[in-house]
């Protein structure tokens, strides 16, 4: 900061940037925290290790051509019963993808 006031109602040039850090730093720790849930979710239900989870994850990003912050999601959503039509929508392209004991789809109800 150089220490001059600024006219009332206006703002520092880089308060518009650090907003967006901040948002962008925000939604990291979110995805961080899917994808860490994914992990351990996905061991459990597949019975394997942590990392063969997250390969597995990542192949099924690459294969279907969906970010693996959005497959995290996706499949936390369903397992806590909060997806809604849409993830259930995300879930259908790469279901196929994941092992072939499957998970089980539908998290709304509604599809």
């Amino acid at each position: 900061m150089s220490g001059i006031p600024l006219p009332p109602g206006e703002r520092a040039p880089q308060t518009d940037a650090l907003r967006d850090e901040v948002a962008q730093l925000h939604e990291a720790v979110r995805s961080q925290r899917d994808i860490g849930m994914a992990i351990g979710l996905m061991s459990a239900r597949f019975g394997c290790s942590t990392e063969q989870a997250w390969r597995t994850m990542l192949r099924v990003s690459q294969d279907s051509n969906t970010k693996i912050r959005t497959v995290a999601r996706v499949l936390v959503a369903t397992h806590d019963g909060t997806a809604d039509a849409a993830d259930d929508e995300v879930l259908a392209g790469f279901i196929a993808h994941l092992p072939a004991s499957g998970w089980s789809g539908g998290g709304s109800g509604k599809g």
